[in-house]
């Protein structure tokens, strides 16, 4: 910033302006000294002249005496000395103003030639910055263009989506229509088929129960049946879920009004046939009676089974035999043999798979079993399989399921026992669901081990051994019986699945548990009731206790502790005198334990109550 110094520079001109009368800058700076100089020489010389008086003559010889001509010459010399100095410096100083009038004028053509050049620069850069300005804007219209077409072009997809949309809707209102009479239908076929699976087996009881010797003579009502169950499964299998019509509904029900007539037409063959045997009956000679058993092979039940457990056992048993008959004509059918082979592969590939390994594995083999026993299709290789495809398919696959448990019980259990709780958890599950399946499932466990009801079988009179054991639940294994420790290890694993069903939790909490650990309560109350067996009693009590023994002393408390002491020191006494294997000592040892620990250990592999 050169203002301040300016300013300076003025003010001390104007201090020193009064004093100054020559030029002190440009070509004359300097000259009023040279002059000052001559007007100094020239009035010495004349002050050296005397001065004349006026018309006064000056003598010659004076005037030369008084002016030294030598001297004179000299000042004119040095005055053109001085002019010639002058001179010079007059010119050095114009050559100097020159050269500096020329420099500046270099410099003014180069200040000129750089605003030319800036002026071309900047021309350049203002057309540069035009064109740049000039394409933004053609960018900028052709983006607006451009989003102008994207917007008409989302405003026509809008409005093609908004046609879409309501042809949508009006299709979906018109499936949700089709869909509302396909599930009229399906409701009305659903009901149609509980009528006709109600009618065949109102039918097929009534022909089963016929007796052997009379049954040739009904077999022409089993013949018009089997023509109505053709029809049936026919009508089943043309049924597409998507397309379902009333035409099968009327067929099903045209089906349940013969089955009706059959049923009626063989009720009164029946009582025909019933009273015309009657009469014979009244007419032939009175019939001898029947021969009692020996009491003394042959004694009450109470002492072998108590007759709360011999009540429900015979509940159970007969239940198992009513779905035994009931299914028979499936079970013998050879036409369907693929159709038990599809739900036999349904049902054991899942129960194969069960396992501990994680939640949503455990519900995945759930949901497969309880959507064939509830008679929709699932999945099972390349095929679908519906167990609903005949009407005595969901009971065949309810007693298969109940069967293929306690299998399971028999063999992978009893060689890994904490493969029970995961099985376990599935039987409390379906059970809930499906109550026939438990009970039938009881059926089986006490079919295979009656300990467990508990049921001390006899041997009746003339019953042979092998038949006996049979009973038991011993097997034969190439026309001989199964050695006795493979036997009680099978009883252990069947045993073990039991327990596990008596304390996994339901897995819905909503609903009671259908066979808890108070039936492990009762279990062991009539188990102490009767004489002890060797080898079995201990191998039942062992597996028990250590599977249930825990949760019955969380429930029962003391008093269970009680039931503890009385089997240590009171049963045990019992079961040494007929037993020295090796069940009863680890029985002792187990004992033993609890009465000092006062508790009995957590049973190894048991799901948490929210494990899935």
């Amino acid at each position: 910033d050169f203002k301040p110094l300016k300013q300076s520079i003025l003010t001390n001109a104007a201090k020193i302006s009064p004093h100054i009368r020559e030029t002190t800058i440009g070509p004359n700076a300097g000259l009023s000294e040279v002059s000052d100089e001559v007007s100094n020489l020239v009035p010495r010389q004349r002050e050296a002249l005397p001065v004349r008086q006026s018309n006064e003559e000056v003598p010659e010889d004076n005037f030369t005496s008084h002016i030294n001509l030598k001297e004179y010459f000299e000042d004119i010399s040095h005055i053109r000395r001085l002019q010639n100095l002058e001179r010079q410096r007059k010119v050095a100083i114009q050559k100097e103003v020159q050269s500096r009038l020329s420099r500046q004028r270099i410099q003014q053509t180069d200040l000129e030639a750089i605003y030319s050049e800036s002026q071309r620069n900047l021309q350049q850069k203002l057309s540069f910055l035009t064109d740049q300005t000039e394409q933004r804007v053609r960018v900028a219209l052709e983006e607006q263009e451009q989003q102008c077409r994207v917007q008409e072009e989302k405003m026509r997809e809008a409005m093609v989506a908004n046609i879409k949309r309501m042809n949508s809707q009006q299709m979906k209102l018109k499936q949700f229509r089709e869909k509302q009479k396909i599930n009229s239908c399906i409701e009305a076929l659903s009901r149609a088929q509980e009528k006709f699976v109600k009618c065949f087996e109102t039918f097929a009881r009534t022909l089963l129960g016929i007796e052997k010797s009379l049954l040739p003579n009904y077999m022409t009502f089993n013949e018009r049946a089997k023509p109505l169950m053709t029809t049936y499964e026919q009508t089943i299998k043309g049924i597409v879920t998507e397309s379902i019509t009333e035409a099968p509904v009327r067929v099903i029900e045209g089906l349940v009004e013969d089955f009706h007539k059959l049923q009626q037409e063989l009720l009164t063959r029946l009582a025909t046939d019933a009273a015309e045997a009657e009469e014979k009956r009244q007419k032939a000679a009175t019939p001898k009676p029947v021969d009692q058993p020996d009491a003394r092979n042959v004694q009450g039940l109470n002492q072998f089974i108590s007759p709360e457990c011999q009540k429900h056992y015979t509940s159970v048993m007969n239940l198992l035999v009513e779905y035994s008959t009931i299914v028979e004509p499936l079970s013998r059918d050879e036409t369907l043999k693929k159709f038990r082979f599809n739900c036999q592969k349904a049902i054991n590939i899942p129960v194969n798979a069960i396992s501990g390994v994680s939640a949503a594995h455990l519900k995945d083999k759930f949901d497969k079993l309880a959507t064939l026993l509830s008679g929709n299709a699932v999945p099972c290789g390349d095929e679908q399989v519906s167990a609903a495809a005949h009407p005595l398919g969901q009971k065949f696959c309810m007693l298969l399921l109940a069967r293929k448990f306690v299998n399971q019980a028999d063999t992978m259990v009893a060689s890994n026992p904490i493969a029970a709780f995961p099985i376990a958890s599935v039987i409390v599950a379906l059970w809930q669901k499906f109550p026939d399946l438990g009970r039938l499932f009881l059926a089986h466990t006490y079919k295979e081990c009656p300990y467990l009801v508990p049921y001390f079988i006899p041997q009746f009179e003339g019953q042979s051994t092998e038949e006996y054991c049979r009973v038991l639940g011993y097997k034969m294994l190439n026309g001989s019986q199964e050695p006795q420790d493979m036997y009680l290890k099978r009883m252990a694993g069947i045993a073990r699945l039991y327990g596990a069903v008596l304390i996994t939790s339901a897995r819905h909490t909503d609903l009671r548990h259908p066979h808890d650990v108070s039936n492990g309560w009762i279990w062991l109350s009539n188990v102490l009731n009767m004489d002890p067996l060797p080898d079995i009693c201990a191998t039942m009590l062992l597996e028990m206790l250590q599977i249930v023994g825990e949760e019955l002393r969380r429930v029962y408390g003391k008093q269970f502790l009680k039931i503890i002491f009385v089997i240590q020191n009171q049963y045990l006494a019992k079961l040494k005198l007929i037993d020295e294997g090796g069940p009863r000592a680890r029985l002792e040892v187990l004992l033993a334990k609890v009465m000092k620990e006062g508790r009995f250990e957590r049973p190894e592999g048991i799901l948490q109550p929210n494990f899935w």
